[in-house]
């Protein structure tokens, strides 16, 4: 009897089967996905959760409602459904659950925010005035703002990841460029912000409140916001300069871009080189999911019924 070959999944397969509760595309993604998700989970995870609770919580969430938020994750190409996957992720580990697809907030009557008409951080409120610096312990989108506002964008990337809590090692091996281009900029940093400049390995110092930050930058899209796939598209090289420009030129004025442009970079390298997991942790969590029993075999049917 010839041996039954196994299925081989690419992420196309793995997105339209796994929508279908199927066990075979379950564990495919859990073998591809698991380690990129843990690793961000590790990096971002407030004081007390523990990262692979996180990733649990997610794929629960991705789970329920037969799927339907699993369904509502692109389909266009990897890093775009990576970063959906991701910005739920953020979202469970900050507590926040969207309601609906790509960026969805819960609050669907909250006003747009960008780098030229930030929204104003509640616990600044008492410290902002039109004549006095903001004066915040945290980030938040209008000082998030203030600190990356008329920097070319690759500044306010290692900006943006620096706060996020990457060492210039990992940042340099990200961007593929040194950090140092950007020693100007760092200086923006105001002193409170001192641990992002001097942090030895990656983890974000204020996880609590960046997640809060950068699930209000993913809720403040608009209708002048590109599509992903473009910003996709440049980062590949797809694009000719004529075209990037105008795209890249919004994305260093917008906090909602400027947020996704980055996540798209991070799922990127991160799929690539983070640690592997163990299949045991991989049958585990699978373990954990509604997936479809496959059918018996007619014999077998014959057999045990």
């Amino acid at each position: 009897m010839p041996q039954k070959q196994p299925a081989v999944f690419t992420f196309h397969k793995i997105r339209e089967q796994g929508e279908q509760g199927d066990a075979g595309a379950w564990r495919a993604f859990l073998e591809f996905y698991s380690p990129l998700y843990l690793h961000l989970a590790s990096l971002y995870a407030p004081e007390g959760e523990q990262a692979s609770g996180v990733w649990e919580k997610t794929l629960r969430a991705l789970a329920e409602d037969n799927f339907a938020r699993f369904r509502a994750t692109s389909r266009q190409s990897e890093r775009e459904f990576l970063s959906d996957v991701r910005a739920l992720l953020l979202d469970i580990a900050g507590h926040e659950r969207p309601a609906g697809g790509r960026g969805a907030a819960p609050d669907a009557d909250a006003a747009p925010v960008s780098a030229d008409a930030p929204t104003v951080d509640p616990d600044a409120a008492a410290d902002n005035t039109d004549s006095a610096p903001v004066n915040l312990k945290k980030p938040g989108l209008e000082r998030l703002g203030k600190i990356v506002a008329e920097l070319p964008l690759l500044h306010q990337e290692m900006l943006f990841f620096k706060l996020a809590g990457y060492t210039d090692a990992t940042l340099e091996l990200v961007l593929r460029v040194a950090p140092r281009v950007a020693q100007a900029s760092f200086e923006r940093l105001p002193p409170d912000f001192a641990a992002a400049r001097t942090i030895t390995s990656d983890r974000c110092p204020w996880p609590a409140d960046w997640l809060a930050t950068v699930h209000a930058a993913r809720a403040a899209k608009t209708d002048k916001c590109p599509e992903l796939h473009q910003f996709l598209r440049i980062q590949d090289g797809q694009v000719s300069w004529y075209d990037k420009e105008p795209v890249e030129k919004h994305v260093a004025s917008c906090l909602h871009c400027l947020e996704a442009w980055t996540a798209l970079r991070e799922v990127g390298y991160w799929r690539r080189v983070a640690p592997g997991v163990a299949p045991a942790k991989i049958e585990e969590l699978l373990r954990g999911l509604p997936l479809a029993v496959p059918a018996k075999p007619a014999f077998l049917k014959r057999v045990f019924h």
